[in-house]
């Protein structure tokens, strides 16, 4: 199970089928839908499937508040879903970026998702279906 997403839930030690937390649980796909389905929160994944940025740029480009963007960006990490990383120059700046291996786990899964195959049978109650309606 992916972990909480509630904004005020600590990070979970570790998922139900035993991987650590922040690494996805491929299997629950319904909870990524919940997540992503916010499209504020799918927003700010978008942007940072494609670019590592900090929190003021995210609020730039998405023209959220810092609290808004901080509490989206708390709840995709809890998830699994965002990483960040502390500048090594300046330890205040933090970069935050799309965990690589959670979206593909997660493109993964919904390709599986869509690539339905009908039964024979089923296929065939479809177009019996389909014809009456004609």
């Amino acid at each position: 199970m992916i972990g909480d997403i509630s904004p005020d839930k600590e990070a979970p030690a570790a998922q139900e089928d035993g991987s650590p937390a922040g690494k996805p649980a491929v299997g629950d796909l319904g909870s990524y839908l919940r997540l992503l389905g916010d499209e504020t929160r799918f927003r700010i994944f978008s942007l940072l499937t494609r670019s590592e940025l900090c929190v003021c740029e995210i609020e730039d480009a998405t023209g959220l508040s810092q609290s808004l963007v901080s509490n989206h960006l708390a709840a995709l990490r809890r998830a699994g879903l965002v990483d960040s990383r502390r500048d090594d120059e300046d330890g205040r700046w933090i970069f935050y970026r799309a965990n690589r291996d959670a979206a593909a786990a997660l493109r993964e899964r919904l390709v599986d998702l869509l690539d339905v195959q009908l039964s024979s049978g089923d296929r065939r109650r479809a177009e019996e279906v389909c014809r009456s309606r004609r």
